[in-house]
């Protein structure tokens, strides 16, 4: 009789699951190589992130700053075509003072000076309403920011320096100059 003896495998009785420990230690070292490879990792994936938090923060911050500008100059181009209406209107105002202080007493009587005197106070009244004023500074200091000098003349009844006389009358809207007012400066009497 022959005794059939099993195979043996070097392997057979191995689990794959369990390292084999390495004579001396070895096996200790490749983890802690592992451990400081992976904390390298960490660190450049932590820096990476950090960079991406900053370069959010700032495209946001960047778009706030966008959109703020756009609506402040929305804003602005509202106003400026504001102003840019009532400038329009301003030498029809001119025309009408213009035609009723050259009127006669009779022809402001009539029905046509009535209704011109109320075409000019509806007009003045338009504007005041959507907050222009005007500039009439007659015997106050002349202020380059609201006056425009065309013209000095020698006074002994107002200072020098101030204004003497307004051939237009200056609006603003708010703290806007819209049209300065042309003015004559009194300037001291020479002798």
């Amino acid at each position: 009789m022959t005794v059939q003896s099993e195979p043996t495998d070097n392997f057979q009785n191995s689990n794959p699951a369990e390292p084999t420990p390495a004579p001396d230690g070895q096996q200790e070292r490749p983890a802690a190589d592992d451990l400081e490879t992976l904390r390298a990792e960490l660190a450049e994936i932590n820096q990476k992130a950090d960079e991406y938090l900053r370069l959010a923060q700032r495209t946001q911050a960047d778009f706030v700053n966008y959109r703020r500008r756009i609506e402040d100059e929305r804003a602005q181009q509202a106003a400026n075509a504001v102003v840019a209406s009532i400038m329009r209107l301003l030498p029809v105002l001119d025309d009408f003072e213009r035609a009723l202080a050259n009127a006669s007493p009779a022809d402001l009587e009539s029905s046509w000076g009535k209704g011109v005197l109320l075409v000019e106070r509806n007009l003045r009244s338009a504007l005041a309403a959507d907050g222009v004023e005007r500039i009439s500074p007659e015997g106050a200091a002349f202020d380059p920011r609201e006056h425009e000098a065309i013209g000095r003349q020698a006074s002994a009844d107002v200072p020098d320096g101030h204004v003497l006389h307004v051939v237009r009358p200056g609006y603003r809207k708010g703290d806007r100059v819209i049209r300065p007012a042309q003015v004559i400066v009194s300037a001291a009497p020479q002798g």
